[in-house]
């Protein structure tokens, strides 16, 4: 193997290569699109269709990166984000969250910048724009 074919290895990595991602959103079928673009690019990807779950699955296992519905029932996303930040680091208290949202307007963006969030995608999320937020969010 010369100098070559090594190039082409690191160049047929994929973008999110080990990188683990929970996705909580309380819509089945957002949750599945997620996936599929997630792992298409190489992420492993957990779902929990709750805050409440989504805290469960915390304390046994730590992802990279958290993408988190905003409006969700008994523990919506701001929620969610409001109880990991009194978690220690060690549980998950400064793990990066991106929000996902249909909301658009700037209060609810300075809203989720406040609570807890690095970054805020709007639903539906292009491809494109998740895969580089989760990225970026990843080597945090």
């Amino acid at each position: 193997m010369g100098p070559d074919s090594d190039l082409r290895v690191v160049a047929a990595r994929l973008p999110l290569e080990g990188v683990t991602v929970l996705v909580v959103d309380d819509n089945e079928s957002a949750c599945e699109v997620l996936q599929a673009v997630l792992e298409a690019e190489g992420a492993s990807v957990s779902i929990s269709s709750s805050g409440a779950a989504a805290l469960e699955l915390l304390d046994r296992s730590l992802p990279d990166v958290i993408l988190a519905d905003i409006g969700m029932p008994v523990v919506n996303g701001f929620e969610l984000v409001n109880l990991l930040r009194q978690r220690p680091a060690d549980r998950g208290g400064t793990l990066p969250v991106a929000a996902l949202t249909g909301y658009v307007s700037a209060e609810d963006r300075e809203r989720a910048a406040h609570v807890g969030f690095q970054a805020y995608l709007v639903k539906p999320v292009d491809p494109l724009e998740l895969i580089r937020t989760v990225k970026a969010l990843a080597r945090r």
